[in-house]
């Protein structure tokens, strides 16, 4: 989260908004919040509720102990409309979609936003 805020600015700018689904309960996601100063909307989804429905869960590849599923690592590029124009995908639990290569992402699907 702390490189996404680095690139808070460009965001902003864009009128783009960061919403996270990530398996931490609210009481994890508020220390992290407070530790990384992230702005993002971040919902907890502990029980995996919501990564199950939109098939994101990631059965193979668990290392940690004692987890028997995470999310697979998903970002999402969604316009105003609600219309997909970009998906990214991890293989492993712990790799995170790059902000360049979604600020990439914006700038080649989504010109408008780009453009600000």
């Amino acid at each position: 989260m702390r490189r996404w805020e680095e690139l808070r600015p460009d965001l902003d700018a864009r009128g783009i908004e960061i919403v996270t689904v990530c398996a931490d309960t609210p009481e994890e996601i508020r220390k992290a919040r407070d530790k990384h100063g992230a702005r993002a909307l971040m919902l907890a989804d502990p029980d995996l509720q919501v990564t199950t429905r939109y098939n994101l869960r990631n059965e193979r590849n668990v290392s940690p102990k004692g987890i028997k599923a995470l999310p697979i690592p998903t970002s999402f590029l969604v316009d105003a409309t609600g219309i997909v124009r970009w998906i990214d995908q991890s293989e492993d639990y712990q790799v995170r979609s790059q902000p360049e290569r979604v600020l990439h992402a914006i700038e080649s699907a989504m010109p408008a936003a780009a453009e600000g």
